[in-house]
């Protein structure tokens, strides 16, 4: 889990839960991702953060994920909206293995400075809102990147980054 590098006071982060409507302003706001990975992570790079920083827009999968059979990790984004679009609020994905929520392929969306710039948090979650047509995040501050991939990679990805980066930005629990 390599991320931006990271000052002494952590990373200006901002972090949203992921909804049906988040994912459709993705979309419409950024595209489709630049990357992907087989663990779910879907990735942006946008110029977009304070003063025109690039920004990484980074969505997180829920603790032990596991990629759909019969999708392909650069395909996942794409086949989840076009299944949104078929779904009423709240229906299951329909997948070759399984059902599943939409909690259950990805928690949050996550926005820092893509290169080490540092930010000011606040300042970070203004751009970001912009970027995203007015949406502001759940939560913005500072987080360890460091340790949270230590984490995640000493738990062999049965860590829930999405919780864990909520937490360090103060967001309200749900």
């Amino acid at each position: 889990m390599a991320l931006g590098r990271q000052t002494a006071k952590g990373t200006p982060t901002c972090v949203w839960r992921v909804n049906r409507e988040l994912l459709e302003t993705l979309d419409e706001k950024l595209g489709p991702p630049l990357d992907s990975y087989v663990r779910g992570w879907q990735v942006w790079l946008e110029a977009n953060g304070p003063d025109g920083a690039t920004l990484e827009w980074r969505l997180h999968p829920p603790a032990g994920f596991t990629m759909p059979r019969g999708v392909n990790h650069h395909d996942l984004f794409d086949v989840v909206l076009q299944q949104l679009a078929l779904l009423g609020e709240g229906e299951p994905i329909a997948f070759d293995d399984r059902a599943r929520a939409l909690s259950e392929i990805w928690e949050v969306l996550e926005a820092f400075p893509a290169y080490g710039d540092d930010s000011d948090p606040q300042a970070l979650a203004a751009a970001c809102a912009d970027a995203l047509g007015g949406r502001q995040p759940d939560g913005a501050g500072r987080v360890d990147h460091r340790r949270l991939g230590d984490l995640w990679k000493g738990r062999r990805g049965e860590f829930s980054v999405g919780r864990a980066l909520l937490d360090q930005v103060g967001a309200p629990r749900d």
